[in-house]
């Protein structure tokens, strides 16, 4: 009888131990992989040549017009001046949708991308940090996913494009009124 309780509560011991996997919002994100090999958690499409040390350009948005920064597009060639520069593309609160201004410069990517066909983009999602963190990796993935769509219609092939999102793990502009927020809901584009 001693031996029978053992092994059942050896059992329910055994079925308690907490697991050391980390969960991940992959159910609800399409089979997309959790990028965290720089210590910052993302959701990311591919892998074959992306970077997730990489520095990025976008952390300068801190101050005038979003679109006039000539940061951006500092490793596209011809540098800042080239037609590829501006590099971000902005969303309205709690959305995905593209507006004319930001349809602009994703046709300029396009072209750019189309003459430069061994050239290669990471498309990075980010939000402001309203909602939970698991809805804003899911909204940044689809504002990078709108992004990597319209390129597509431009004629961009997908092997040219990898999509991460950071939901609000990575903001531009530090601060917790509307001024930081509609910066930090962005898309920004990696060369």
């Amino acid at each position: 009888m001693k031996y029978i309780l053992m092994i059942g509560l050896t059992v329910a011991l055994i079925g308690c131990q907490s697991s050391k996997t980390k969960t991940t919002p992959e159910s609800t994100l399409g089979g997309s992989e959790v990028a965290t090999s720089n210590g910052i958690d993302g959701v990311y499409y591919g892998g074959d040549g992306y970077n997730p040390g990489a520095t990025s350009g976008y952390n300068a948005a801190t101050n005038g017009d979003f679109y006039d920064n000539s940061s951006y597009g500092k490793n596209v060639v011809g540098g800042p001046r080239a037609p590829a520069k501006d590099r971000v593309i902005y969303f309205s609160f709690d959305s995905s949708s593209i507006d004319n201004r930001a349809r602009a410069i994703v046709n300029t990517h396009a072209a750019y991308l189309k003459q430069h066909p061994k050239t290669k983009i990471l498309l990075e999602g980010h939000t402001d940090s309203r909602g939970s963190r698991g809805y804003n990796v899911a909204l940044g993935e689809r504002r990078a996913i709108a992004v990597l769509k319209l390129l597509n219609r431009l004629g961009v092939p997908a092997t040219q494009i990898r999509v991460i999102s950071y939901g609000e793990e990575n903001p531009a502009v530090a601060g917790y009124n509307e001024n930081a927020y509609k910066r930090n809901r962005r898309v920004v584009i990696q060369y």
